[in-house]
């Protein structure tokens, strides 16, 4: 059946079947099925939990890239902060035993069909492209390993960052310092 099935696709147009190949196919179809459900469910924490599974699945194709430090810093910076103060906020903010947001079927289905419509138009674009499903990675050797970016993240040199790597932890803790300001106001105002 196979047979039969690559005889149908031109040659060019195949799609490789290698490990890493396959490996990225799994990952990507996992991350399309968690950013749908992301805005498919009805409940935002919910939501919000597959929005973590989706950020997870970037930094997965980072590492099928070789590119650990991005994937890292996906982890960190989105799953690690961002997502979780998402949680936090929804959990200080509302009540759990609420009814969930309203859905109405027409905007849900229109949403699948511009969707499914988008997704049609993106694979006849990317189709005609020769070379472009079986073009090698050329990145050099070291281009996104963990040592070459920390010697420039934390580098004081014309090329090092530690100036702004400080000023976006300072940040991160001004907001959080800010949200738990907004909580207890928030609960010191409920009490009254």
């Amino acid at each position: 059946m196979l047979a039969t099935l690559s005889g149908l696709i031109p040659q060019n147009l195949a799609f490789p079947t290698g490990g890493m190949d396959l490996a990225f196919y799994v990952v990507a179809l996992f991350m399309l099925v968690t950013a749908v459900c992301t805005v498919a469910v009805k409940n935002i924490l919910q939501s919000a939990v597959f929005l973590i599974f989706s950020f997870v699945g970037t930094a997965i194709l980072y590492l099928l890239l070789h590119a650990e430090f991005t994937a890292l810093a996906q982890v960190m910076v989105y799953v690690g902060g961002v997502v979780i103060f998402v949680v936090f906020t929804i959990l200080l903010t509302s009540r759990l035993g609420e009814d969930a947001f309203a859905v109405k079927i027409p905007r849900v289905f229109a949403a699948f069909a511009l969707s499914i419509i988008f997704t049609l138009i993106m694979v006849k674009c990317l189709l005609p492209i020769e070379g472009l499903s079986t073009s090698a990675v050329a990145a050099p050797e070291g281009y996104a390993s963990l040592k070459a970016f920390a010697l420039r993240l934390l580098g004081y040199g014309p090329d090092g960052f530690v100036i702004p790597f400080e000023v976006v932890s300072i940040l991160l803790l001004m907001t959080l310092v800010c949200a738990i300001t907004i909580a207890r106001k928030g609960k010191e105002d409920e009490e009254k």
